[in-house]
């Protein structure tokens, strides 16, 4: 049996005079070989760190949660950090990195703790 990586996302609004709902599943475009699951907590404040992304060669999907203290991502890092997604504590943001992705935290001064999923191939 062939590896696949689905994703769903489900969103709804209610009490506010009618329900609005909003229900998505779709699978990575690739047949996946590689994953990690990885726990990070970022080691000094106000600096941007590379996401460890194990064996994964090619990533075809991040999912990640930020845990503690806001996260800023780069999905993109070239020489310097520049945020391109936000994720708030508590929320999850769902991914195709264009390069290495590298995280830093949003409020200054605090240590950001996300966990995440990375779907790939080798």
């Amino acid at each position: 049996m062939a590896a696949t990586g689905s994703i769903s996302v489900i969103a709804q609004v209610d009490g506010l005079g009618k329900l609005l709902g909003f229900a998505e599943k779709f699978t990575t475009t690739a047949t996946p070989t590689r994953a990690i699951y990885h726990y990070m907590e970022q080691a000094t404040a106000d600096t941007d760190e590379a996401i460890a992304v194990g064996d994964v060669g090619t990533i075809e999907l991040i999912v990640m949660k930020c845990i503690t203290n806001d996260v800023d991502v780069d999905t993109s890092y070239s020489a310097s950090f520049s945020a391109e997604i936000q994720i708030q504590e508590g929320e999850v943001a769902v991914f195709k990195p264009e390069g290495t992705v590298y995280i830093k935290n949003d409020d200054s001064s605090e240590k950001s703790i996300i966990e995440y999923i990375v779907i790939g191939t080798a």
